[in-house]
């Protein structure tokens, strides 16, 4: 799997990996209850511990401006930080740490065939609608054409910072759990406090993986991330534990 380069999508696109993209992004980590989180991942992960029966949930918002050769679309990442070679939540290594993917709505049917045959990404195909300055990031999404979760963040005076990071995901392809390597190169605001973070929820099925997430109000951290560009590398399997 991890020497797999060229790919023909069902919607007829090619992609090359690794694939390169170039994309606008601000989310939030959002604390929340561990027990649902350990229930929703696979065996062989475990929920990153932020305290005691404590997680946390990743809710980020990308605007993709290029995608080798697919057109510009927007998604909603939910994401669980995950310790993949530690102990009770605790990662061993920087190494160990990382993200699984939950949820990740997107906008037209071939970014949905990216994500799924690619890596194994969870995709659907909706409304997903984001605003954003260099200091506010707004991500809506629809469920059966109605308003369903929306979040938006405010960065305020936070100063920017380069920031060069290979980052892990992780999701399951061909019923195999595999991790993604990406790289990442952006301008980045962060700041840590919940002020001008605000999160509605609606009745659909977005809206029902957050509270089956055991989200809560408590703010870890939000962000904007500017001038991004990421660099997707082929899946590779994971070995059992």
């Amino acid at each position: 799997m991890g020497t797999d380069a060229e790919h023909r999508l069902s919607t007829g696109h090619d992609v090359t990996l690794p694939l390169l993209c170039r994309a606008r992004m601000g989310g939030c980590v959002f604390a929340a209850d561990w027990g649902p989180l350990r229930a929703t991942l696979p065996p062989d992960l475990t929920p990153l511990r932020t305290g005691a029966n404590r997680g946390a949930v990743a809710v980020v918002g990308i605007d993709y401006h290029s995608v080798g050769s697919l057109e510009p679309y927007p998604e909603m990442a939910v994401v669980v930080p995950v310790a993949s070679d530690g102990v009770g939540g605790l990662p061993t290594s920087l190494a160990g740490l990382g993200g699984y993917v939950v949820d990740l709505p997107v906008t037209t049917e071939p970014a949905r065939a990216l994500g799924d045959e690619v890596w194994g990404f969870p995709k659907s195909v909706t409304d997903v609608e984001i605003e954003a300055t260099p200091r506010t990031f707004a991500v809506s999404v629809d469920a059966d054409g109605s308003p369903d979760v929306a979040l938006s963040v405010d960065v305020g005076d936070a100063s920017a910072r380069r920031v060069r990071q290979r980052l892990t995901a992780f999701a399951y392809r061909d019923d195999r759990l595999v991790r993604v390597p990406t790289d990442v190169d952006a301008e980045v605001r962060v700041a840590r406090t919940g002020a001008g973070v605000e999160l509605a929820r609606g009745r659909g099925r977005y809206a029902a993986v957050l509270r089956d997430l055991g989200l809560d109000p408590h703010v870890y951290a939000q962000f904007v991330a500017s001038h991004a560009v990421a660099t997707f590398h082929p899946p590779e399997p994971v070995a059992r534990a």
